[in-house]
């Protein structure tokens, strides 16, 4: 009896250290991470959301897989942000406009003129200012983990703009702003907000008469067919940052969150390099379409457009905040 219990025992142990051996997590699903965004798979930030997820299931192979959700497919980036806290996606990349319910102070990206240049973006974004935008709404529950670029926006209409006044009357489709909203109607135009993927059909019915943008998304949705007639301001920059959510990004195992860093760092350098590339090729292939129209200013014409503006940054100052407004200067002068 007492040598049928000692092997009964020795049979348990070894069966305890066999399974004690075999790694946690060897069938575990792998983690899951849907990327929800709203522009064309060829734009820098499809292409950056592809080369993620490319980049992210080869040296992860087994332990995460990524779903790319292109053109609002599952979400607006409204929608997106909700989805993020609810658990519904894992990724967005929504442009600066649509975090203002989230923080006030990312409206330091919308203020016309204030970045005249995509060099001077980065100097902020990589300043210590820039960089605690990225955490700056982590307290409701969002994380930003890097920046994308899509280039300066044109204005495009179905009518020549070359002044200000030239607006007067029109009605303009613009981003969820209120810089952008104040904007167009300064001029006397009237500002509505429609999501990314509904533009053309607007355009197509008449809903507005115009719009801005990057060169790549109105490519990517062929709106330079609805609208032809195209305004070089460059007033205004449009970037994106690329967000998760706080509950999300800390849960993941320490080895894992590092190597998405990593892969993050390598793609945003591969993205903003397609982005400025993309800002002239996209841009000759539209005004290389027939009775295409784009106006560029000269210098007295687009300080015009600058003087004009100018009473934004104080407008808006309270809500960004005087540091961090005076810190986006910095940036701006420290480049000329």
């Amino acid at each position: 009896m007492q040598k049928c219990s000692y092997f009964v025992l020795a049979a348990l142990l070894c069966f305890i250290t066999i399974i004690g051996s075999i790694p946690k997590n060897a069938n575990a699903e792998p983690i899951l991470i849907r990327f929800s965004h709203v522009v064309g798979e060829k734009t820098p930030k499809g292409v950056g959301a592809q080369m993620f997820k490319e980049l992210v299931e080869e040296r992860l192979a087994g332990k995460v897989v990524v779903e790319i959700y292109p053109r609002s497919l599952k979400f607006t980036d409204e929608q997106a942000l909700l989805g993020l806290l609810f658990g519904d996606v894992e990724m967005a990349a929504p442009s600066f406009t649509k975090f203002r319910k989230f923080s006030r102070k990312l409206q330091v990206f919308d203020l016309p003129f204030l970045f005249e240049s995509v060099e001077e973006v980065h100097r902020f974004q990589q300043s210590k200012a820039g960089q605690e935008l990225l955490v700056s709404m982590e307290d409701r529950g969002i994380k930003g983990l890097t920046y994308w670029d899509n280039g300066m926006r044109v204005i495009s209409a179905n009518t020549p703009i070359c002044q200000p006044a030239d607006l007067k009357g029109l009605t303009f489709r613009i981003e969820p702003s209120y810089v952008f909203q104040k904007q167009y109607e300064m001029f006397g135009a009237i500002a509505t907000q429609i999501p990314f993927g509904q533009l053309p059909d607007a355009l197509r019915v008449g809903i507005v008469d115009g719009y801005e943008n990057a060169w790549s998304n109105v490519l990517s949705r062929k709106m330079h067919f609805l609208r032809r007639n195209f305004t070089e301001v460059d007033h205004s920059y449009l970037g994106y940052m690329v967000v998760t959510s706080v509950s999300f990004w800390s849960g993941l195992p320490d080895d894992i969150r590092m190597e998405l860093e990593e892969i993050l760092a390598e793609v945003t350098e591969v993205v903003n390099k397609l982005a400025r590339e993309k800002a002239q090729s996209d841009r000759k292939t539209i005004v290389d379409t027939s009775d295409v129209t784009v106006i560029t200013l000269d210098a007295e014409e687009r300080e015009q457009w600058r003087q004009a503006l100018l009473p934004l940054w104080k407008e808006f100052e309270k809500q960004i905040g005087p540091e961090l407004l005076d810190a986006a200067k910095a940036s701006k002068s420290a480049s000329k």
